[in-house]
């Protein structure tokens, strides 16, 4: 590339790109209770760790830099990896926070996450493996990772470009998510994105200041979340628990502050965190077992 066509490239890149999306909305588990299998040619990661190899396969490297800060508040990615080329063929990220302003330039969009409400951000399937059931079998898992790390979670959001008729399609038809908001996402180079102030639809949702969908206070259809007919998928008498199977990453960060350098997150003395100072927060922060 000459020099004149990497300066157009970066000038078309800093346009703003302005899209519309759709939100929807279900109550977890993703997908139902009964595991689909994908087949013997894979296997799937759990990954809390930014550096893990197979992550690093379908992510560059200036993202993952980027995304150090979302694995340390909790975030986590879902893999499935084809096991004859050890190759990972899809991902499923899924933030469990409520991303700071800062985080626009991660690509986190400025979702208002209730403490029982989780956000899928990126879903990609390798176009050679979606015949397969792939898909279906990493939002089992990403589901069942949910109910062992984040059991206090009760609902997902996630969202879809209009345009993208494949990605609605899974969110509808094969995760049968609820559409429930529409915003207009504007992106400026790579990774920075944020929502148009003023064009999310209706006024009542994750992405606006009047609430969101889950709460009490609005009934959404499907399962109640409170009164007499409460029963959820964790409740005692509600639906089973997803069974991870799926190996566990997280070996990132635990073993010292040497992981970090200037370009990581700060602590709240605002100097370079340390795994002190910025503790991933879930209950089996630290935990390698898978």
């Amino acid at each position: 590339m000459s020099l004149a066509d990497r300066i157009k490239y970066k000038a078309e890149q800093a346009k703003p790109r302005v899209s519309e999306c759709v939100i929807f909305v279900r109550p977890l588990p993703l997908i139902a209770d009964e595991k689909p299998p994908a087949g013997d040619d894979y296997r799937f990661k759990c990954v809390f760790d930014p550096t893990d190899r197979h992550l690093a396969q379908i992510e560059p490297p200036e993202r993952l830099e980027l995304m150090k800060a979302f694995f340390a508040r909790g975030g986590f990615v879902m893999l499935a990896i084809h096991i004859p080329t050890d190759e990972a063929v899809s991902k499923m990220w899924m933030l469990t926070f409520s991303p700071l302003p800062s985080d626009a330039k991660r690509g986190l969009l400025p979702i208002k996450l209730a403490r029982d409400e989780c956000f899928i951000l990126d879903i990609w399937t390798h176009p050679d493996h979606r015949r397969n059931s792939v898909a279906f079998t990493v939002a089992y898992e990403l589901g069942a990772a949910l109910d062992r790390f984040y059991p206090e979670k009760r609902w997902v959001y996630g969202y879809a470009h209009k345009e993208n008729e494949a990605s609605r399609g899974l969110m509808e038809l094969v995760y049968g998510m609820w559409a429930v908001q529409e915003i207009k996402e504007v992106e400026v180079g790579p990774y920075w994105v944020n929502v148009v102030p003023g064009s999310d639809t209706p006024k009542f949702g994750p992405f606006s200041k009047k609430g969101r969908h889950s709460g009490d206070g609005f009934q959404m259809p499907g399962r109640p979340r409170s009164g007499d007919l409460y029963r959820d998928y964790h409740h005692k008498d509600g639906f089973a628990v997803g069974r991870l199977d799926a190996e566990v990453a997280d070996d990132w960060m635990w073993v010292g502050p040497e992981w970090f350098d200037n370009d990581h997150p700060t602590g709240s003395d605002g100097r370079p965190a340390t795994p002190e100072t910025l503790r991933r927060e879930w209950p089996g922060a630290g935990d390698t077992a898978s």
